[in-house]
């Protein structure tokens, strides 16, 4: 697809409810052969998943990434180790930083104070399992919560309800 084509679908990372008919689709468009032009059926495939892309309800999943290079290494650590536990101190020392230009960079960069860029790159990283079928008790293991229930816990507070009913509320019929 050209961005031409995807100018009027979403023009950032986002967790979209999945039809049937996008489901099928999806599956029918993998199966093609990756080299040459499109057939016409493909071309007209190709346009009804925009459509669906479009018309899928989508939350978008705002986790900013950072031009200062002592922070992308935090940050971009902090998304390859979920589980980790390092406090804010912890991690200002990883990115050679005091503590408090560790808040002060990350809350200029991107709008977010630490501790909720935190809960944020959590929240997409289980947003992700989830959405592959990964159990809540896995989940919140990966992430490195106590007990199933305190992260069901922060899932609800961040996004209105527990992750089944999030998901089955997504789910178009």
């Amino acid at each position: 697809m050209t961005p031409i084509l995807c100018s009027d679908l979403p023009q950032y990372p986002c967790v979209i409810g999945i039809s049937e008919l996008l489901r099928a689709l999806a599956r029918r468009a993998s199966e093609w052969n990756k080299l040459g032009d499109l057939a016409l059926d493909q071309k007209n495939i190709i346009a009804v998943i925009q459509d669906e892309i479009r018309l899928a309800p989508h939350e978008a999943l705002h986790l900013p990434i950072p031009q200062d290079p002592r922070l992308e290494r935090v940050l971009r650590t902090m998304l390859a180790e979920p589980d980790c536990q390092r406090s804010l101190d912890e991690w200002a020392s990883y990115g050679a930083m005091s503590s408090r230009t560790l808040r002060r960079l990350i809350l200029a960069e991107t709008g977010l104070s630490f501790a909720q860029w935190r809960q944020q790159a959590q929240l997409k990283h289980s947003l992700e399992l989830l959405a592959r079928g990964t159990s809540v008790a896995e989940v919140s293991e990966v992430l490195g919560y106590t007990s199933p229930s305190s992260f069901i816990a922060m899932f609800r507070k961040a996004l209105g309800d527990p992750p089944a009913r999030y998901f089955s509320k997504r789910r178009l019929p």
